[in-house]
């Protein structure tokens, strides 16, 4: 029997559709309770693999896109990159890292999450934050785990209605 074979690599083109599964899987397990069943049931493949699509073929400055994969299938993402022109310029941002909850609890979120960190880490940034739900407990423990936490950073983001309030979890890179 063939060893299971695991990898990061930048997303590429032809991801975008299995991305797009990935990213409305994730979220529909994860926000019931957060966000609104509404607007997690009326998220469309069809558009989050456009939205993909544009991300990957034009991503904005800086910005970087890996995913991991399970057998040459992608079971999760990551993206980051500069953090907001009002931070420090050695400060980067860990836009989302999501995995199909098919996928949660074996080891590949960690795998994805600190080649992502290493990356961040490669790019020159010697600190590093990232926003969380409230209420999102899983991923609050994980972040926790790998010594990203609260600093008390908090917003609330309109983009969502109603608004969701997140809080700020940071740490310093290795730089070794």
């Amino acid at each position: 029997m063939d060893p299971v074979q695991t990898s990061v690599r930048p997303a590429v083109d032809h991801d975008a559709g299995r991305l797009a599964e990935i990213h409305i899987a994730a979220w529909q397990a994860t926000y019931r309770g957060i966000m609104t069943d509404e607007r997690l049931d009326g998220m469309s493949i069809e558009r989050a693999t456009a939205h993909w699509q544009r991300n990957i073929t034009d991503p904005a400055k800086g910005t970087e896109h890996l995913i991991v994969t399970h057998d040459d299938l992608p079971v999760g993402f990551a993206i980051f990159g500069p953090a907001p022109n009002d931070c420090a310029p050695d400060t980067g941002q860990l836009y989302a890292l999501n995995l199909h909850p098919d996928w949660w609890a074996q080891g590949l979120g960690s795998t994805l999450f600190i080649a992502s960190e290493q990356r961040l880490t490669a790019l020159g940034y010697a600190r590093a934050f990232l926003w969380v739900a409230k209420g999102n407990e899983r991923a609050i423990s994980f972040y926790n785990k790998h010594g990203w936490l609260d600093d008390g950073g908090t917003l609330e983001d309109a983009h969502f209605d109603p608004p969701i309030i997140e809080h700020r979890h940071s740490r310093m890179l290795n730089r070794s």
